[in-house]
């Protein structure tokens, strides 16, 4: 993890979706009784940047995150950009459970409090829970790899396609655009093959921004990032599998890579740095990421 606990300002960052507002300001209510300082995001979620530097610099200051998790949350791009900041800060998650949603994969094995089953003494059993949890993030749940070597050969293979074809763009346009529907139509026999699969997850994440590159190329080249459902789409899958495998450093990458396009930099640029930092762990160096870092610092610095 990047970096070790200093002195916190908050005793949890209240993370939500703005359906579960009203649960959000019952529980910071009950903090504060308790003496206990939280942060909680009252500005209009869905208007703002998706990890605005405010935001980021919140969850630093935090002890801990409380996650209110919920269909809604589920489905919010902030919740998730904020569980992982947290993750990646190195901040423990408190799961509140208000539905019956699952936990992201990797929360599995969290102890984790519900609406349900804790809402008549909730003031006391979060004060507990934020007393006692760790200095460190959570340990993600052990995955399970069932993956046939089927499967195994066609996300090696698809995998390796998809770089090729980019590769390609600037020498042969159009063949690398039919090589890509190619890559494309093999990807999405692979996904009725094993629709739950990470790696899937990722290639699929991968394949919507290829696509988006290859639609909108020419404003691409000129600095320009069209909008497009092909990245929120791209986005999405990104995040579903670091729901798996927090740790996996090409779906930060790949996350990273699409909030650049979105224009979303400081998301942008800490998912791509910390992408950099796992490699960087395991003795590595990662280019790609690193070329992308490079280029979302320079539309950072054309921003000022």
């Amino acid at each position: 993890m990047p970096t070790k606990h200093k002195t916190t300002t908050y005793a949890a960052f209240l993370s939500h979706a703005s359906q579960d507002a009203e649960i959000a300001n019952q529980l910071e209510r009950a903090l504060l009784a308790n003496s206990l300082r939280p942060w909680i995001d009252n500005s209009s979620l869905a208007f703002g940047a998706l990890l605005r530097e405010e935001l980021q610099t919140a969850i630093e200051k935090s002890r801990v995150l409380v996650l209110l998790w919920s269909e809604a949350a589920s489905k919010s791009r902030w919740v998730m950009a904020e569980i992982f900041t947290a993750f990646h800060l190195n901040r423990f998650i408190i799961p509140y459970v208000l539905d019956a949603t699952p936990l992201p994969q990797f929360l599995a094995g969290s102890a984790y409090l519900s609406l349900k089953r804790d809402q008549a003494d909730i003031e006391a059993k979060l004060s507990r829970a934020l007393s006692s949890a760790p200095d460190s993030a959570n340990k993600p749940s052990p995955m399970l790899n069932n993956r046939t070597e089927i499967v195994q050969s066609l996300v090696n293979g698809i995998g390796a396609a998809q770089i090729a074809v980019v590769q390609a763009m600037t020498e042969n346009f159009q063949a690398a655009e039919e090589a890509n529907t190619q890559v494309e139509n093999a990807l999405n026999s692979a996904m009725k093959m094993a629709p739950l699969d990470p790696m899937i997850l990722n290639l699929a994440g991968y394949q919507r921004k290829n696509n988006y590159m290859f639609k909108h190329w020419d404003a691409i080249q000129v600095g320009r990032a069209p909008k497009d459902p092909l990245l929120l789409e791209g986005e999405r899958y990104f995040f579903e599998t670091l729901c798996a495998d927090p740790l996996d450093p090409s779906a930060l990458n790949g996350l990273g890579s699409i909030l650049m396009f979105e224009r979303e930099l400081d998301a942008a640029e800490f998912f791509q740095r910390r992408a950099i930092d796992l490699v960087r762990q395991s003795g590595g160096n990662y280019e790609a990421a690193q070329q992308d870092l490079e280029l979302i610092l320079y539309f950072k610095q054309k921003q000022k």
